[in-house]
């Protein structure tokens, strides 16, 4: 009988946060903000601090959520047991609008990212996208959550989508039978809605998509140790892209190396800066004809 060392790692998650990990990682200057609160905020805090991730949460009366996530090493299975998140109050929300409002003044690139809590209108992406043009003409919004926030969030013009294939096929109403289904609606996206369309699709291509181009990007051959934050180091590595001013193929590779680095290496360590460059030297780039 083989016997498996447990072990228990308690870390700092969260959509944005584990963005501003690999924007740290890359070397981008980053800060993590949202609300925070209980118990959970100062080791949040604290941990942040030790990995030299600025942040600016609004703190919130209620407790911040945990969640856990059990990795089992032999059949390579992961469960993932989700709290019901902190009802957030309405002077909890002002103050986050006015935060972002401060913060977007002096940023390129804005990642918003996340489900909604208790409290809190699911337009809520619509409006902060709003907000960020409005302070600043030229940010670029990246939107990465799910269902009716989604769709009211994709009204407000984000320069980028990311959805995986599931969250697709859940904005649009309908399943995606085949590739060229999922390069339809999300040519469609593009037409209407945004600039750049990310679709993710676990270990097949990652589909990149602007007004004129159509990217398939083969994620590189890993051992994946904990997938959890992966679609969110993705997320990270466009926006560092974006923020730098990259090729669509050059901030492409990086940011499928960036989701690969996270899923081999799980968010119990620190990603690796020169693991992602190994990786992003093995990732393929081609051009798609729709």
């Amino acid at each position: 009988v083989n016997l498996v060392e447990k072990e228990r790692v308690r870390v700092a998650g969260g959509k944005g946060i584990n963005v501003s990990r690999v924007a740290k990682t890359l070397g981008e200057p980053t800060l993590a903000t949202g609300w925070l609160g209980g118990r959970s905020a100062g080791f949040i805090k604290e941990r942040l601090k030790k990995e030299g991730i600025a942040s600016d949460f609004v703190p919130i009366k209620e407790e911040s959520r945990l969640n856990l996530t059990i990795l089992d090493p032999v059949t390579h299975s992961q469960t993932h047991l989700v709290e019901a998140g902190p009802r957030i109050f309405p002077s909890e929300v002002k103050r986050l609008e006015e935060k972002i409002g401060d913060l977007v003044k002096k940023a390129r690139v804005v990642v918003f990212s996340g489900s909604i809590p208790p409290g809190v209108s699911e337009n809520i992406y619509h409006s902060l996208i709003r907000l960020a043009y409005r302070e600043k003409e030229d940010i670029v919004p990246i939107l990465d959550t799910r269902g009716e926030p989604l769709k009211q969030g994709l009204e407000a013009r984000p320069f980028m989508l990311k959805p995986n294939k599931k969250e697709l096929e859940s904005l649009i109403g309908k399943r995606c039978e085949s590739e060229e289904d999922l390069i339809h609606e999300a040519r469609a996206l593009v037409k209407k809605y945004v600039q750049l369309v990310v679709v993710s699709r676990g270990k097949d291509e990652v589909m990149v998509m602007e007004k004129k181009r159509l990217l398939m990007v083969s994620p590189p051959e890993i051992k994946p140790l904990n997938t959890v934050g992966a679609g969110d180091a993705l997320v990270g590595g466009f926006a560092v892209g974006l923020s730098r001013g990259l090729s669509l193929k050059e901030m492409s590779a990086l940011a499928v190396a960036c989701a690969a680095a996270s899923a081999e290496e799980g968010r119990e360590k620190p990603l690796s800066f020169k693991r992602i460059n190994q990786l992003k030297n093995k990732i393929r780039c081609r051009e798609a004809r729709e």
